[in-house]
This record gives structure tokens, sequence and C-alpha cells, in this order.
């Protein structure tokens, strides 16, 4: 696709998005994004208090994400027209092996932009990738009152297995039909 996007899709509130791979130049793309979502947005996401974090770490942990071996792991930013800046990031997808089979998975959609359908798509475009990739399943850990995600979840069509440990729950997407022996 044209400026490197890989997909296109429209909001419910009728924004065009365009998804494309994240690139190691990318980090002023994560500050923003990051900046752009709320304290309780934030620690649904890191599972940290992130209510005023030193603009240090969050350029160090940017620059550091936006480094990703694209032959391992998978990730995408989307952007959007918004008013106060053209071809605005608004969320982020990713995927990253914690074995060859198995990659921990994440989305994040700032603030502004939560509620539209954005989450579900990427989290399709996502499965679809890891797929490809020959990932079987996909993980991440989530706290129990992200109410957000569980929506999330209810609403794909995907084989999910939850393990509890306190406040936080490991959530395992099976891509693949188990094997029968």
């Amino acid at each position: 696709m044209k400026n490197g996007y890989v997909h296109t899709f429209t909001s419910k509130n009728g924004h065009l998005l365009k998804l494309r791979p994240l690139q190691a130049s990318d980090a002023h793309h994560l500050v923003d994004l990051f900046s752009h979502m709320g304290p309780n947005s934030r620690y649904l996401r890191f599972n940290l208090a992130l209510t005023d974090p030193d603009p240090e770490l969050v350029w160090s942990e940017a620059r550091r994400l936006a480094q990703i071996d694209p032959e391992k792991d998978g990730a995408w930013l989307a952007f959007c027209e918004m008013p106060d800046q053209p071809d605005s990031p608004v969320a982020g997808v990713r995927y990253m092996r914690v074995d060859p089979q198995v990659a921990e998975a994440s989305v994040a959609v700032r603030d502004d932009m939560q509620n539209q359908g954005i989450g579900s798509e990427l989290l399709k475009f996502l499965v679809e990738r890891a797929q490809e990739a020959g990932i079987r399943r996909l993980v991440a850990s989530a706290q129990r009152g992200n109410r957000a995600l569980w929506r999330l979840l209810a609403k794909s069509s995907l084989r999910l297995e939850y393990e509890s440990d306190g406040g936080y729950t490991t959530i395992t997407a099976l891509l693949v039909e188990p094997e029968t022996t």
C-alpha cells in the first residue's frame, strides 16, 4: 500500500485509520500515543501507576520499543487525521515472541479514540499476522478490573484460556486447533 500502510479501516465514528509497521524512527510517535493516554489507561495497559512519569524514561522506553526485529516480532501503528494533528498516531498493536510459537500480545488505543471498534480491528489484524508468522498462541497479562479488555475479548471469536493470580489474569489465545494424540 501507498506510504507503507498495510491495512486501512474506518472507526465507528467515521475516522479512517491507516496501519503501518512500526519503524525504528517511530519513538516520537510512541511518546505521542502515550501522552494521549490518561493515568487510568496507562495503568490498565502497562500495569503500573504512570501518573507523572519521568520524560527521560518515557523516551528511553519508546526508543527501546521502536527497535523490533521484524523477522521475529511484529508491531504496527495506526494513524488518523485528528483536528489538532494531521496523521496522528492513535493506536498501536504488537506481538513479541517468548518462544518460536508463543508471543506476548498488546494493544493500546489513545483515550479519545476508545470505544470506536479500533481495538477489535487491531486484535483481528494482530491474530492474522501472528498466524501467518507461525505463532500458535498469544498471551497477555491483564488486570481483572480492565473492563474494556474483557469486553473486547468477549466480542472476539478467539479460543481463550485463563489463569488467574491475585488481581491479574494471564490470557492465552489459541490460534490453532490443539493436536490430538
